[in-house]
Formats: C-alpha cells, sequence, structure tokens
C-alpha cells in the first residue's frame, strides 16, 4: 500500500481544501481570466428593471457568467458589439454582474446607444440605482419597444447558451411580432 505524504507538503489551498473560485484552473494553474466574484441572489435585486421576468432572467444570467465567463464575453462581443476585455474589466468592477453587463450592452443596442455610455449613466448614477431609472434616461420603460428588443436578445442569448426558458407573454408578443415581420423562408 502506498503512503501519502504528510499535509504539510501540499500546497496550502489543496491541503485546507480552501481553493477559492477563480482562484485556479485545472491543475491549480492560474486562470488567464478570473471569475467575477459572485452576487447573492439578494442582490439580484440590484436588477430592478421595472420588469419582474427580466429580473428574474439577469440573475440567472450572473450565473452563467460566473460559470462561463468566455462564452458570456463571446456573446456581448459578437451580437452586442462589446470587446471582450471591456466586458471582462466590467465584471471585476465592485458593483457590476454578468447580469448587469448584458442588460447595459444590449439596453444600448435597444436604442441605439454605445454600451460605454450606458455603463457611464448607471455608474453616474450610482451602482445602488436601479436598471429602470437608468433605461428610462435612454427612453426605453417597461412595454416598450426597447424592452421588447431586450427580451428577444434574451431569448436568443439563451437559445445560443442552450438554457431553458420559459417565455411569458410579452416575450411571446415579441417573437410572434418578430415573426411576422422577417420575411418566411421556403
Amino acid at each position: 500500500m502506498a503512503r501519502l505524504p504528510p499535509l504539510n507538503h501540499l500546497p496550502l489551498r489543496i491541503a485546507r481544501g480552501a481553493r477559492s473560485r477563480g482562484a485556479g484552473g485545472p491543475c491549480g494553474r492560474p486562470r488567464r481570466h478570473p471569475l467575477p466574484p459572485r452576487r447573492s441572489r439578494t442582490h439580484a435585486l440590484g436588477h430592478v428593471t421595472g420588469d419582474g421576468w427580466l429580473d428574474d432572467r439577469l440573475a440567472d444570467i450572473d450565473d452563467y457568467a460566473a460559470r462561463h465567463p468566455d462564452a458570456f464575453a463571446a456573446e456581448l462581443e459578437r451580437y452586442a458589439g462589446v470587446r471582450r476585455a471591456y466586458v471582462r474589466g466590467l465584471l471585476v468592477q465592485p458593483g457590476w454582474s454578468g447580469g448587469d453587463a448584458w442588460f447595459a450592452c444590449f439596453l444600448a443596442r435597444a436604442t441605439d446607444a454605445t454600451c460605454r455610455s450606458v455603463v457611464r449613466a448607471r455608474t453616474r448614477a450610482g451602482l445602488d440605482a436601479d436598471w429602470q431609472e437608468v433605461a428610462a434616461g435612454s427612453g426605453a420603460r417597461p412595454g416598450s419597444d426597447a424592452y421588447a428588443a431586450l427580451r428577444l436578445a434574451l431569448a436568443d442569448s439563451y437559445r445560443r447558451w442552450a438554457r431553458p426558458l420559459q417565455p411569458d407573454a410579452a416575450l411571446t408578443r415579441a417573437l410572434q411580432q418578430r415573426g411576422q415581420r422577417e420575411p418566411q423562408e421556403h
């Protein structure tokens, strides 16, 4: 029977079982891109968009971004036009989560603004400001065309991430309207 080395010869984080999130990748090597700090579920209240269904999805996006930071950053780069490095930098800022970054960048797209301008607007309003207030400053309110565009973008992100999504009545309407606008393929 092989004898195991005493615990004092093992690296501290392994010996004590204290390997923290984002501290290392496989084999204990440092990650290229550390995971953003996780926020508690109660902090999901910080997503107050004026739309409870959307708020719940943003909390789920927080979890997705924490687990899949590269895929999340790629999504925002490809479909919201924001560089991956900017997304990664935003996620390590205090008070910013994946749901916040997603909302800011896709709100910008829905209102013909830049993600940076929406991020600046939220920063000026203070990190305790809710998204409904920031969105209103961009001319977007729950029930508006911009919010319908946000719902469609969210449905598209979930489809690309292969995440289950239960649409509510507003998303169902937006999907039907989009289907009527797009030419039918034969």
